[in-house]
C-alpha cells in the first residue's frame, strides 16, 4: 500500500471505531502509522490495525516522527559510507534502522513498550535489540562502527561527565553524539538528530576537536517538519573522524530532485547553485543555517547600497548591555544607539524612546562622532538591511537574542561621516513634509472655509501621479482593476472599479495565504478549523463565493498567518512557507487595517445595493470620494509590501546543478506586454500556472488556481463560481472576453478540497 491518501482513510476509519472504546486512551500523531503503512507493506500494516495494543503504542510513542523525505535523505547519505556495521544507541520506533538496511545492526531500547513494539513490527534478523541505557556500552565496547544513526530527546539534561579526561556540557543529545562517535571507523559517519542549541555551544564544539572528531556536514530540517509533535527547528550533524576544514551545510527539501543534488555536493565536496545546495563554513562560526541565510541575503541588499563595509568595534566607542530596571535610571552617553537583543523593536537613541519596558534588554552602543551618527545608525539597523543583519546574529532555540559576542562581529556598510549627515537631513525634510501634511488636514477640518488656501498648498503635490506609480507597482491581477478606476472620468463606472478591485484584492489575498500554507498539508490539516467555516450551512460556500465570504476567509487567514509569525517558534516556519518575503510583504498580510478596510466597503456595497434604483451624478461622487477613502486607508497598509514580490508565469527553463534558471512573464503592473525577467528556483514550474516569487529566494509559492492567466491575450480572470458543470470566470479588465465558463478542470477541485473543513478530529484525538 503506497497511496497516502489511502493509508491516512485506513488509519482514520480504524481510529473513529476505537473512539468508542473506554479501554482506548486516545493517541497522540498517525504520522509514525502513517509511515509504517508507506513503508512496511499491506500485511504489516493490517496486522497493526487489527491490533489495538499495537495503535495505542504506535500513535503514543515518544520522539519525533520525520516525514517520509527525511528518512530517505538518511537512507541517501548511508550509501555513502555503505556500512557493514550500524550502531543506534537511542533506539525509538521512529528510527531509521526500522525502515532500512544499514548492516548489522547494535541497538539500545530504554522502553519498555517501545522495545516491544520494535521487536514485533519491525523483525529484523540483522539487529540486535538491548533494552537498557547504552551509557556502560559506550564506555566498556571495543566494536568499531561505519555508521551511527541516532534521534536522541531534545531537551534532556545528564551531570557532565569526563571523554578521554574531557568534561562534556550537560546537554544529553550532545554527550551522546560525542560518546557514540568515538566508536567510529576511520572513514565511517554518525549523523545525530539535534536541536539548535547544540550549534550555539561552542564548548560541543570545542569538545570535538579536542578528541579527534569533526563536523562533516550539518543538513538543515525545515522547519514543521515534525508536525504535530514539535515545531522546534533542528539539524542532521554529520561527524567523522575525518580532518575538515570547512563542513558542509545544506538545507533539506522535500523535494527528492534536490535532496539528491545536495548528496551529490556533500559527497564531491563541492559548493551549491544556491545556498540551499550547499555551501562550506567555518563550523565555530556556524550557529543556523537560517543566520546563513540572512547573511547570504544581507550581502544582496549590500550590493544594491554600495557603500564599504565596517565592522561596528571600529566605529564603537563602547558596547554594554544595560543593566538599569528602568529607562529614567540609564546613564544616557552621547551618540550612542539603543540596540534591542531580542524581538523586532526599533533601535533608538535615547533611553526614553525605548520600546520595551526593559532596558535589560537592550545594548548602548556608544559611537565615535568622527565615524558615525547615531541616528544615521539607528536608522541602519531599522532598515531592511539592517533587520537582516539582526537576523543573522541571533542565536537561541526559544527567544532568539543578540550576544554581546555575535555583536562585536556584526559587520555594517556606512557611507562616510558627511553623507550621513546629508541622509540624516533629507529623512528629517520628510518628516516635516508629514507634520505639515498631518497640520493641514487638521486646519482643513478645524477652519473649513479655508479649504481653497489649503488647496494651494496642496497643488505642489502631484498625487495622481504618485497614486499611478502605487498602481504600477502592485501586481497585475488588482493592479489591472485600480487603472480602470483610475483612468475614467465617470464617477458611476469609478465606483464599479473600485468594488471589483476591492473584492479581487481579498480573493487575492486568500489566494496567496491559502497557496503558502498548503505548502506544508501536515500542518494545514492540523491547523485548518481555523480559517475553514465548520456551520453545514457554509459548507459548499465556494461553489457561489462572495465577496462577504470571501472576506471571512481573508480575515480568518490573516489573524492565523499573524498568529503565527508572532510566535517565536512558528516565525521561521511561516516565512518559509511564504518563500521567505520581506517583512513588509508579512506586515502587509498580516494588518488589521486591511481587513478593517475590505468590511467597511463591503457594508457600503450592501448599503448601496440596498438602496436601489438609479443614481444621480451628485450621489455617485459622494459614492466615489467614500471609496477614494477607503483606498487610501488601503495604500497606507500595502505600502511597499509587493515592492520586491512578484506574481510570474514560467516559460522555458534549464537546470544547472541543482537549480532552475526560468525565463518568466513578470505580471506587474496594469499594463501589457509585460516584461520577460530571470527567475532561479529548486524547483520546476509549470508554465500552466502562476507563482509567487521573492527577490533573491530560490522558493516560489504556486498559486492555487483562483486566477487564471491567459497568456494569449495577457488576460486574468477570478474564478466566481461553478453554475451547472461550468466554471465563471470574471475578467475585471478585458473588456473583449469578460466572462469565461469552462468545464472545471482537476486543479480547481483540487483547490477546493483545501476549502472543506476536516472530517476528522485533530491528532490528540478530541
Amino acid at each position: 500500500m503506497t497511496d497516502h491518501k489511502e493509508i491516512e482513510q485506513r488509519i482514520w476509519t480504524t481510529l473513529n471505531k476505537l473512539r468508542g472504546d473506554i479501554s482506548f486512551s486516545g493517541f497522540r500523531s498517525i504520522k509514525l502509522l502513517e509511515l509504517i503503512g508507506t513503508t512496511q507493506g499491506q500485511e504489516k500494516f493490517e496486522q497493526i490495525l487489527n491490533s489495538k495494543e499495537l495503535i495505542r503504542a504506535i500513535t503514543n510513542t515518544d520522539g519525533f516522527t520525520p516525514p517520509l523525505y527525511i528518512y530517505d535523505f538518511i537512507n541517501e547519505l548511508s550509501k555513502i559510507v555503505n556500512p557493514k556495521t550500524h550502531l543506534d544507541p537511542w533506539l525509538t520506533p521512529s528510527s531509521p534502522c526500522n525502515f532500512f538496511d544499514f548492516g548489522t545492526t547494535t541497538s539500545y531500547c530504554i522502553n519498555q513498550t517501545a522495545f516491544e513494539t520494535i521487536k514485533t513490527i519491525f523483525e529484523n534478523p540483522k539487529t540486535e535489540i538491548h533494552l537498557g541505557d547504552s551509557w556502560q556500552f559506550l564506555d566498556s565496547t571495543k566494536n568499531k562502527f561505519d555508521f551511527i544513526t541516532c534521534f536522541p530527546p531534545f531537551g534532556m539534561r545528564k551531570e557532565p561527565t569526563e571523554i578521554n579526561g574531557f568534561k562534556t556540557s550537560n546537554d544529553f543529545g550532545a554527550t551522546l553524539l560525542i560518546k557514540a562517535s568515538m566508536l567510529l571507523n576511520e572513514n565511517g559517519r554518525a549523523v545525530f538528530l539535534m536541536s539548535p542549541s547544540f550549534l550555539f555551544d561552542d564548548r560541543n564544539k570545542e569538545l570535538l576537536t579536542k578528541l579527534g572528531l569533526f563536523a562533516d556536514a550539518v543538513f538543515s530540517i525545515p522547519n514543521g517538519a515534525f508536525l504535530p509533535q514539535t515545531n522546534i527547528a533542528s539539524n542532521f550533524v554529520v561527524l567523522s573522524k575525518q580532518p575538515k576544514e570547512k563542513t558542509f551545510i545544506a538545507e533539506i527539501s522535500n523535494d527528492e530532485k534536490t535532496n539528491k543534488t545536495i548528496i551529490d555536493n556533500y559527497k564531491n565536496r563541492r559548493a551549491g547553485k544556491a545556498i540551499q545546495l550547499g555551501s562550506f563554513i567555518d563550523f565555530m562560526e556556524l550557529k543556523s543555517f537560517q543566520g546563513l541565510l540572512s547573511q547570504n541575503e544581507m550581502q544582496e541588499l549590500v550590493k544594491r547600497i554600495g557603500y564599504p563595509p565596517i565592522r561596528l568595534t571600529d566605529v564603537a566607542v563602547s558596547i554594554n548591555l544595560l543593566k538599569a530596571s528602568d529607562a529614567d535610571e540609564v546613564e544616557h552617553l552621547s551618540n550612542s544607539v539603543y540596540l534591542p537583543k531580542i524581538g523586532n523593536s526599533v533601535a533608538v537613541t535615547m533611553p526614553s524612546e525605548m520600546k520595551m519596558k526593559n532596558p535589560k534588554n537592550y545594548f548602548q552602543i556608544q559611537l565615535d562622532e568622527t565615524k558615525a551618527n547615531s541616528t544615521f545608525v539607528a536608522n541602519y539597523f531599522n532598515s531592511v538591511i539592517g533587520r537582516k543583519l539582526r537576523e543573522s546574529l541571533e542565536v537561541g532555540v526559544t527567544i532568539p537574542s543578540i550576544s554581546k559576542s555575535q555583536l562585536q562581529t556584526c559587520v555594517l556598510h556606512l557611507p562616510e561621516l558627511k553623507t550621513q549627515i546629508e541622509l540624516i537631513k533629507i529623512d528629517s525634510k520628510i518628516d516635516q513634509f508629514t507634520l505639515r501634511l498631518e497640520e493641514l488636514k487638521r486646519n482643513l477640518w478645524k477652519q473649513t472655509k479655508s479649504y481653497n488656501s489649503i488647496e494651494k498648498e496642496l497643488k505642489s503635490i502631484n498625487q495622481e501621479e504618485k497614486l499611478e506609480q502605487w498602481i504600477d507597482n502592485l501586481p497585475f491581477p488588482i493592479s489591472s482593476i485600480l487603472w480602470r478606476y483610475y483612468a475614467t472620468k465617470e464617477n458611476s463606472k469609478k465606483v464599479e472599479h473600485l468594488f471589483h478591485f476591492f473584492e479581487a484584492l481579498s480573493e487575492f489575498f486568500s489566494m496567496i495565504m491559502l497557496s503558502a500554507l498548503v505548502q506544508d498539508q501536515e500542518f494545514y490539516k492540523q491547523e485548518r478549523h481555523n480559517w475553514i467555516d465548520t456551520d453545514e450551512k457554509f459548507k459548499e460556500w465556494y461553489f457561489r463565493a462572495t465577496f462577504g465570504s470571501w472576506n471571512i476567509l481573508t480575515s480568518r487567514l490573516s489573524k492565523s498567518v499573524r498568529r503565527f509569525y508572532t510566535d517565536a517558534d512558528k516565525k521561521e516556519f511561516c516565512k518559509n512557507l511564504f518563500g521567505n518575503p520581506t517583512e513588509a510583504f508579512m506586515k502587509m498580510l498580516t494588518e488589521k487595517g486591511i481587513i478593517n478596510t475590505l468590511l467597511t466597503v463591503a457594508e457600503l456595497r450592501n448599503k448601496w445595493k440596498g438602496h436601489g434604483g438609479i443614481t444621480s451624478e451628485e450621489e455617485n461622487k459622494q459614492r466615489v470620494t467614500a471609496l477614494e477613502q477607503q483606498l487610501n486607508e488601503l495604500r497606507k497598509f500595502i505600502a511597499d509590501g509587493f515592492e520586491e514580490t512578484k506574481i510570474v508565469s514560467a516559460k522555458q527553463g534549464e537546470l544547472d546543478e541543482g537549480v532552475w534558471t526560468f525565463t518568466a512573464k513578470e505580471l506587474i503592473g496594469a499594463k501589457s506586454p509585460f516584461r520577460e525577467t530571470e527567475i532561479k528556483s529548486l524547483v520546476g514550474l509549470d508554465k500552466k500556472k502562476l507563482y509567487l516569487t521573492h527577490t533573491n529566494q530560490y522558493k516560489p509559492v504556486e498559486l492555487l488556481p483562483f486566477i487564471k492567466f491567459v497568456e494569449l491575450s495577457d488576460a486574468v480572470y477570478f474564478y466566481t463560481s461553478i453554475e451547472s458543470k461550468n466554471v465563471r470566470w470574471v475578467s475585471y479588465h478585458f473588456d473583449k472576453d469578460p466572462e469565461l465558463n469552462q468545464p472545471a478542470d482537476n486543479e480547481l477541485f483540487k483547490a477546493f478540497e483545501f476549502l472543506k473543513h476536516n472530517d476528522n478530529k485533530n491528532s490528540n484525538g478530541q
